[in-house]
């Protein structure tokens, strides 16, 4: 945290220095510019580093969200993909059921249902568990999600998705550790979310 705090401070030093540069600069050129006998505009000078400004805001800006704010940036619930509802559809068979709690945001409904499900059903379990692990990341229920996610991680299916969303709870929980852990395990797998993946790990490290 100190050094989170030191390369905040340290980031904003070195802006301000930089700032006293540019206004330096600017004095030279009207200086300039007076000796030809022009007319320096500093509506146009301010314009100038108004935009500097706000460049420094955005590089320097990202780099010191909470880690609640990052959480919120790079979460999205996972879309149901097993079973999409069609409006109307009648006679849902009970998967379709499940899935359509699912989509439609009810998520304890949901997490009764895939209780519930079995292999007759024509659903495995690694996909049962994965989208209940979702239903309770919704439900903000984190250590149920995050004990879900990682019996999925033992299996191929839903792997590098569910090593994402660990890494998300691992954020939320503040555990940057474990977070950067599940990233590099990502990174080195580079099918999934790679730009998301690499951002974070700069963002955390």
């Amino acid at each position: 945290m100190e050094d989170k705090e030191f390369d905040k401070h340290l980031k904003k030093a070195i802006t301000a220095e930089e700032r006293k540069h540019q206004k330096a600069y600017l004095r030279a050129v009207e200086k300039s510019l007076n000796t030809s006998k022009k007319k320096f505009n500093w509506r146009i000078a301010a314009a100038i580093i108004a935009i500097i400004g706000l460049s420094g805001y955005f590089i320097f800006g990202n780099q010191s969200l909470s880690n609640d704010e990052l959480y919120s940036k790079y979460y999205a619930p996972y879309e149901n993909v097993i079973e999409p509802i069609v409006r109307d559809q009648v006679n849902l068979s009970k998967k379709a059921k499940v899935f359509s709690f699912y989509e439609q945001g009810a998520y304890k409904k949901a997490i009764e249902g895939f209780n519930q499900l079995t292999a007759l059903d024509a659903i495995d379990v690694e996909t049962i568990t994965f989208y209940k692990a979702n239903s309770y990341l919704q439900l903000k229920e984190f250590k149920k999600a995050k004990t879900l996610f990682s019996q999925v991680t033992k299996n191929e299916q839903w792997q590098t998705e569910s090593l994402w969303y660990l890494a998300l709870i691992s954020i939320k929980l503040n555990d940057t550790d474990a977070a950067l852990k599940y990233l590099q395990q990502l990174k080195n797998k580079r099918t999934f979310k790679n730009s998301a993946v690499n951002e974070l790990i700069k963002l955390l490290n």
